[in-house]
This record gives C-alpha cells, sequence and structure tokens, in this order.
C-alpha cells in the first residue's frame, strides 16, 4: 500500500480532494438547476446554487417542501392530485401524497423518439441484441394486454425467474402499467430459494428463461423452471423466453411463449393508482428466517429514482448508462430507471471477467458508456490482472465511475485516476434494498476524498448515533441513523399485516427513527466513512446473503451436525465469508465434508451463498435461549476482544467461545497485512507481522538493514522480493514510500503491543509501569532490525511522512509519560524531572535492539528481569 492511500487516526484519507468538479461541471448540474428553480419559485432562498451542503441542509430541514418540489422539478403526472405532501412525518406509518394517484410506468415511457435505441443487451458471447423507444412503448402495451387477458387484475403479482434482459424490463413494465405487483429471482438461484421468495407473493403468472450463459458455459435451467413451477401452487400461466437459446417448450411444458405473448396482446389502458400502491417487492436475506418481502410503492420509488440518478449522477437523456448487475441485486431496479431520465441503458449477461479482467471496460467503450456502475471487487479484480483501460480503450464519453456494494477502499480511487483516466469522476454510494435507493453518495458539484463518500444525499435527514441513541460528534464512529421520514422507505413488508417485522426491523433499537445498521463516521468536512455492517447481516459484493438459507442447506447434511457462517469487511475492501462447522461423530474425511457442503450449496441456492472457507470447529457458542452467535463471532474476527464482544455468562458454552477468541488471535498473526483492533486512534493502521510480512517490505527489511537505505536499489529490492521493477511500483509510488511503509508497520505494532499489555496490567502506576516497560524491552529484543532501521533511517523519510510517523513514535512516549506523570503524583515514583525519566527509559528500550544477542550468554528471562529492574531504578523510590 503506498502513502496515499492510507487512513490517518480519524479516518480521514487526506485533507485534500483528488477530484474537483470544473466551474462549467456545477453551473451545467441538475442540482444547480434545481436550486436556481427553488430560488425562481420562491420555494426556497438558496444564497448559494452551487454549495450542495446548503441545499442538503434545506432538504434535510424541509422534507415536506423538498419531496413536494421534487414531484414539481420532475414533472410528476398526477392522474388525481393529492390534498397534500404530508400531514405527518411521523416513523413509522408516514402517509405522502395522499389521495394522489399515478403510475410509475407511465413516466418510464415518456421520451417520445420512437427510433432511438434505448436498451442495448449484451450476452457474454457477444451477441447484443436492441430495443428502440418506438419498439419497448409497443411492447410493454402489448404484453399488459396479454398479462389482462390470462387473469392479471390490479394488486396480484406477476413474477420472474430470468437472467439480464430486455425481456424483463418489458414484463416488468408492463405489470406496472396494469397496476399489478413486480417481484423476480435470478435464474441462478436454485428452484427452492427462488420460491422461498417468490411462493410467498401467490403470483398468478410467471415470466421465466431457460438458460444463462457465465464463464463460457451455457447454464441449462429449465429442469429448475419446472422445480420451481411446482413450488408456486397458485401459479395460473407461464410465459417461456428464449434465454442463452434455451427456453421451455410451448406443448411439452404448457407454456405462452413469449413472442406469442407479445405478438397477440392487444394494448390496454394505463391503470393509475395510489401513491402507496405496491410496485415491487424486494426481499431480505433471511438471516432469521425466510427472506422477507419488502414493498415500495409507485409514488416513493418514483420519486427517490429521480432523485438518486437524477440528481447524484446527473443522469440525463445525452446518457448511456451500464450497471452491472443481476436481477437478484436492487441495482437491477436501479439501472433501468435510467429510463426516467431518458437515458439509453446497457444490459450485461454474464461474467465481468469473461474472457479477460477489462470485459466491462470493452462495454463502456463500444457503447459509448458515460455512466459505469460496478462494485469494489470488479477494479480490485482489475488492478490484479495490470489492467490498463484508460490505454486500452476509448472511454472518452466515461464521466463516472459508480460504485456500491462494499466498502470502496482509498486505494481503488488512486487505480481509476491512473489507470482508467483522472478527469473521471469516482462516485461511491450506498443505500439499500430497504429503499431502493442512497443514504449517501457523491454527486456532480461536490469533490472526491479517497476513501469516503462525498455527502449525505438529497432528502436525507442522517445522524450518527451511539448505542444509547445520543448524537455523536464528527469524526467519532457509531450507528447511522435516519432522523426523518423518506417517500422510499418501505410501504409494508409482505405478509405483516399488523407491521411487527416492519417496526422490529429499523424501529426497534430507537423507536421513531430509522436504524440501518451500518456503522458510519461523519467527517469534519461532512464526508462519510462506512465501516461495514453493525449487525450479522451478509453482504457479499452488495448482495444480501441470507444465513438462514445458508444453514438450511449445510444442516440438511448427514455429517453436519451444526454451522455458523460470517462476513467480515476486509479494510483493502474484500469481504470474507467463513462457514464455521461443527461435524458429525461419524464424518471423520473433512475434506470429502467439505466437498459435499459447497456442492450442496451450489445446489441448493447459488454460487454467493458458497463460503470462502469451510472450517471445523469442536463446538459452536450458542446464547443461553439457543441463538446462534453470529455478531459476537464476527466481531472477534474484526478484532474486538471478547468483553467487547459477549457476555460469557450468556454463553452456552464458554469453551466454545474461547475457541473462536484463539482462533481470531490466531488468525490475526498469520495475515500478511493485520488490521489494528477498533480503538480511539489510528484504527485503520495494518500491524507489522513478521511471520508473514509482505514480500516487498520483508525484502526492504532485511536490504535496508543490510546495506542501508542509500545502498539500497528498487532493482536489488525487486530481486529480493520475487518481483519485477514495474511489480515493485504497482504497489508503490517510489523507494522511500517503502521505507515509510515499513516503518509506519513497526511503529503501529509496538503500539498495540503496548496498549494490550496496559489492558491486561492492573490499575495502580506502578502495575502500569511494568506492562510498558515489559512490552517495549520484548518489543526491541524481537524486532530488533526494524527498530534500529527505523531509528537510523528516519531522516530518509519526506517532510510529510516524517511528521507523520514522529507523530505516532510521540503517541507511544505520551502513554509512558501519562503512567510515569500518575506515579509521581501518587507518591510511588521518584524523579524530579518525570519526562525526562520517561525518554531516558525509552532510550534504554531502543538500546536494547542494539546490543541484545538472542541466545546470548544471559538467557533471555534475565536479560528481561534486569532491564526492568533498571528501569525501574530510574524512577521508583529506595
Amino acid at each position: 500500500m503506498s502513502w496515499r492511500g492510507r487512513q490517518g487516526g480519524d479516518g480521514v484519507t487526506k485533507t485534500e480532494p483528488t477530484w474537483a468538479p470544473s466551474e462549467e461541471q456545477m453551473q451545467t448540474s441538475r442540482i444547480v438547476e434545481f436550486a436556481r428553480w427553488l430560488n425562481a419559485g420562491q420555494r426556497a432562498s438558496i444564497a448559494d446554487v452551487t454549495d450542495f451542503h446548503e441545499i442538503q441542509e434545506w432538504a434535510s430541514a424541509n422534507p415536506i417542501a423538498f419531496w413536494g418540489a421534487v414531484s414539481e422539478f420532475f414533472g410528476v403526472r398526477f392522474h388525481e392530485p393529492a390534498t397534500s405532501v404530508c400531514d405527518d412525518l411521523t416513523m413509522p406509518g408516514t402517509k405522502w401524497f395522499p389521495g394522489a394517484r399515478l403510475n410509475f410506468a407511465e413516466h418510464m415511457l415518456r421520451v417520445n423518439e420512437p427510433d432511438r435505441v434505448v436498451i442495448s443487451m449484451v450476452a457474454e458471447d457477444g451477441v447484443t441484441t436492441t430495443i428502440t423507444w418506438g419498439e419497448l412503448h409497443d411492447q410493454v402495451l402489448r404484453l399488459a394486454g396479454t398479462l389482462r387477458e390470462l387473469g392479471v387484475d390490479t394488486g396480484d403479482r406477476v413474477v420472474a425467474y430470468l437472467p439480464n434482459c430486455i425481456e424483463g424490463v418489458v414484463a416488468f413494465l408492463a405489470t406496472a402499467w396494469i397496476g399489478a405487483v413486480w417481484s423476480q429471482a435470478g435464474l441462478d438461484l436454485a428452484a427452492a430459494s427462488a420460491a422461498d421468495r417468490l411462493a410467498q407473493l401467490d403470483p398468478t403468472v410467471l415470466i421465466c428463461g431457460g438458460g444463462y450463459l457465465f464463464k463460457g458455459v451455457a447454464h441449462d435451467r429449465r429442469n429448475e423452471v419446472r422445480e420451481l413451477q411446482g413450488l408456486l401452487p397458485t401459479l395460473a400461466h407461464t410465459v417461456a423466453v428464449s434465454t442463452a437459446g434455451l427456453a421451455l417448450h410451448s406443448k411439452v411444458d404448457e407454456v405462452l411463449e413469449w413472442s406469442e405473448a407479445i405478438g397477440r396482446g392487444r394494448p390496454i389502458d394505463l391503470v393509475p393508482v395510489e401513491f402507496d400502491h405496491p410496485l415491487w417487492v424486494l426481499f431480505t436475506s433471511g438471516t432469521t428466517g425466510k427472506p422477507k418481502g419488502i414493498v415500495h410503492g409507485h409514488g416513493g420509488a418514483l420519486l427517490e429514482q429521480f432523485v438518486s440518478p437524477g440528481f447524484h449522477l446527473n443522469l440525463t437523456s445525452d446518457d448511456v448508462f451500464f450497471w452491472y448487475t443481476t436481477p437478484n441485486w436492487m441495482m437491477w431496479n436501479a439501472q433501468v430507471c435510467g429510463l426516467l431520465h431518458g437515458a439509453s441503458i446497457v444490459l450485461y449477461d454474464g461474467s465481468p471477467t469473461e474472457p479477460s479482467a477489462d470485459r466491462l471496460w470493452r462495454l463502456v467503450a463500444e457503447h459509448r458508456v458515460t455512466v459505469f456502475g460496478t462494485s469494489p471487487g470488479y477494479l480490485q479484480a482489475c488492478e490484479r490482472a495490470a489492467c490498463e483501460p484508460g490505454s486500452d480503450h476509448d472511454l472518452s464519453l466515461l464521466r463516472i465511475v459508480a460504485v456500491t456494494g462494499s466498502i470502496l477502499p482509498p486505494g481503488a480511487n488512486v487505480w481509476v485516476r491512473e489507470h482508467v483516466s483522472p478527469r473521471v469522476q469516482v462516485g461511491s454510494t450506498s443505500g439499500g434494498t430497504d429503499i431502493v435507493g442512497i443514504f449517501v453518495s457523491s454527486n456532480p458539484i461536490l469533490p472526491v476524498y479517497d476513501g469516503e463518500i462525498s455527502a449525505v444525499a438529497l432528502g436525507v435527514s442522517l445522524e450518527v448515533w451511539d448505542e444509547q441513541g445520543r448524537p455523536l460528534p464528527a469524526g467519532v464512529s457509531g450507528e447511522m441513523v435516519i432522523t426523518k421520514p423518506m417517500p422510499s422507505m418501505p410501504v409494508a413488508f409482505w405478509a405483516d399485516p399488523d407491521g411487527s417485522a416492519y417496526r422490529s426491523t429499523y424501529f426497534e433499537e430507537f423507536p421513531g427513527f430509522w436504524r440501518h445498521g451500518d456503522a458510519i463516521t461523519l467527517t469534519e468536512r461532512r464526508t462519510i466513512i462506512i465501516h461495514g455492517r453493525s449487525d450479522a447481516t451478509l453482504n457479499r459484493n452488495g448482495v444480501r446473503l441470507g444465513s438462514a438459507e445458508i444453514y438450511d442447506a449445510v444442516e440438511s447434511l448427514a455429517e453436519v451436525a451444526d454451522s455458523l457462517v460470517v462476513g467480515i469487511e476486509r479494510p483493502d475492501g474484500g469481504y470474507w465469508m467463513p462457514l464455521f462447522v461443527v461435524a458429525d461423530d461419524h464424518a471423520q474425511d473433512h475434506e470429502l465434508v467439505s466437498r459435499r457442503i459447497r456442492d450442496r450449496l451450489r445446489e441448493r441456492t447459488s454460487p454467493r451463498h458458497v463460503p470462502d472457507e469451510v472450517i471445523f470447529v469442536p463446538a459452536l457458542p450458542r446464547t443461553t435461549t439457543g441463538k446462534k452467535l453470529e455478531v459476537p463471532v464476527k466481531r472477534l474476527l474484526a478484532g474486538q476482544t471478547t468483553g467487547e464482544v459477549a457476555s460469557r455468562s450468556a454463553v452456552d458454552n464458554p469453551a466454545a467461545l474461547q475457541w473462536f477468541v484463539d482462533f481470531a488471535l490466531e488468525r490475526q498473526a498469520l495475515e500478511e497485512q493485520m488490521v489494528v483492533a477498533p480503538s480511539d486512534n489510528y484504527q485503520d493502521w495494518r500491524v507489522y507481522s513478521e511471520q508473514q510480512i509482505s514480500r516487498i517490505l520483508a525484502a526492504a527489511l532485511e536490504t535496508f538493514s543490510a546495506k542501508g537505505y542509500h545502498g539500497t536499489s528498487t532493482r536489488q529490492l525487486a530481486e529480493k522480493s520475487g518481483l519485477s521493477v514495474p511489480g515493485i511500483y504497482h504497489h508503490y509510488r517510489s523507494k522511500q514510500d517503502i521505507l515509510f511503509d515499513l516503518m509506519m508497520v513497526v511503529i503501529d505494532e509496538s503500539i498495540e503491543r503496548a496498549r494490550n499489555a496496559l489492558k491486561e496490567a492492573g490499575p495502580s502506576p506502578a502495575e502500569q509501569f511494568d506492562a510498558m516497560v515489559e512490552s517495549l524491552l520484548r518489543f526491541h529484543m524481537h524486532r530488533q532490525r526494524g527498530a534500529v532501521l527505523s531509528a537510523n533511517e528516519l531522516p530518509n523519510l519526506a517532510p510529510e511522512q516524517r511528521a507523520f510517523y514522529i507523530a505516532r513514535r510521540d503517541e507511544l512516549q505520551r502513554m509512558l509519560d501519562v503512567i510515569v506523570a500518575d506515579g509521581v503524583q501518587a507518591g510511588d515514583f521518584l524523579a524530579s524531572y518525570p519526562a525526562d525519566a520517561s525518554r531516558a527509559i525509552t532510550s534504554l528500550c531502543l538500546g536494547v535492539a542494539v546490543w541484545y544477542v538472542a541466545q546470548g550468554e544471559l538467557p533471555e528471562d534475565e536479560f528481561l528481569v534486569r532491564y526492568q529492574d533498571i528501569a525501574r531504578s530510574i524512577v521508583v523510590k529506595r
């Protein structure tokens, strides 16, 4: 990791932005146009129309005025007007635009350019199909007529089991056109998993594909479709679409072929519905049982999709919009909503890295994409594959790379600047299936800071709270809480008539306020840093997965007695999902059991549910009421200590919990780049581990120690680490950055060792002193080369690096300064000059790194006792 990618202790990456909008970009943005429109109509008084924070603060403070203005600005067509925008902002149960009638699909088809291509569908094998605005409008109305002929009425459910395809967009719009309710599952989901979702809705019609392409293979899913049909007892009709060259047969399977469905239908009039009338149902992950259906209304989804891409992506009819997604992810819904803004959209079905990692960049170039959406995982895959999109492809029209799905590491911004283009904005955003929208996001009039999200989104009232529901100041991590309602919040959960499941999901922790479940920091410059999920929801690359589905599949195996799965967000933006398994007493071959587990998960759920590792354990801890300890185990593996995550008295098997404590510590010791346990300062810095340090830093430690910084060339570092010189520069900008990185991980370990020692020591100054000195001595005895190198090479750091290192080193010194000062005040120590005494002890410990010899004449324990006694003699009364 290079210097420019680092984070400091306050969670803020850099003081200077790495991308900033031009004056022209700001003045021509839709946000600024909206602010001018507000002022012109005297709806608001925005002093500086280019000040995003002023606009956002007005919108947050005045949600009724804001959402009313949004409906006017974007020209929402109400077939019957609302009696008001909102009468009561109490959550949950807020009623928006009471009395209004409208239709979402009508707004998606407003563009009157019948010959312009609106959707381009690209399959992995390169086959591309397109549809124009005129064809889309015609097919939607014809399919709507056919659905009506098949008995689908307003409020009935139409569900899909499809890959990404044009037919899915047509079917969704036709369903919404007649006021029916849409839901879908991707064709890669197992039939049982799809049924866990779709069967809840008692659907009338199923629209299905026959197969999908992935990694060069056409996956035949026709038997899965037939199985799903049998799991939907209310199903009356099936419409079959040919996908990947595969489809159910009209005569054998008694289905209606797609061509007939859109050919025989007579266009039908639009059905205006109430503002909260269900538009679509998306599903939760299923962590605590079957996935819950989240119901969104026509009006709320419409307003959110005007604001999210309209303001924050500045999406217009001039754009070509491509987001790599699947029908299982809310980004499918969000991308399709590009039609609201008149944009053309690109759909892709296949692997993002087939036949090579730059596959999506090739699509961006070929289809002249202006707004490209992807995940941090894809950007990292491109970096690992040494892709050069900026030089290999014509990306001259691309203006923004929008990113969501997981935490975007600072290094991803660096990679886009250096390998795509420095003029392209990296638009990090975060929201959720819960609202099919955003809470925090980039926007076209604010700068970008690596590792941070630019601002709270328009229309969102967001605060950071502690566990007691108290607002936290800037720079302090806590729970993300939404304090005022938004129209895009769910209308309800499906099959939750009294609203109890809905309330317990979002409002149980803080009654009257929406707790989203993300741990975040709001910085002093009003950017946002997201640290990950604060609960146990699995969120793999932006797709929420249900632990209950995993348990159901895994524990159906006779060889498995118990299991537990967690997901850990890594500081580099990665995601680690291990599955812990207690094997049955008769299952001796763990390798065989592991293979069976992976196969079962692929069969019953999807490849996304297959864990990164299957780890066998002697037992799993549970609460005394029998619940799995997902959150405590997740937190342990993320670096927190036992007392912070679980009370042993609340665990049925403390020994089983202790196994995870030991496992977490052992795994951390083997990580190439360890993550410091959460603390008030420097919580995201890596910790040095000599057992398995990265190859470059290991080579640097050896060669710098032997030859000195100036006596070492980059080529020598490359040869020593087994890399090429370009390979070195792929990770670091300069030899100086390598030195700085090495010195920082050395000092980081010293500090963290000291902190841990002080936590274990007693409270008295004498006990704290002994623990601190022993920690410093042991560190310098076992990290001799790193300690000596840091002292000798400090002048060779750049001024900014040197200042940062000294500040970190001074933090370690202050820990000892405080202990000595407290001891003097308590009468335990005698030192006329406590600060000087403290520094003399530090120098003593550093000297140990020079003259201590392992397996020397003096055994280690005796050496340690002797020098602890020398340190005590400097301060302790005799």
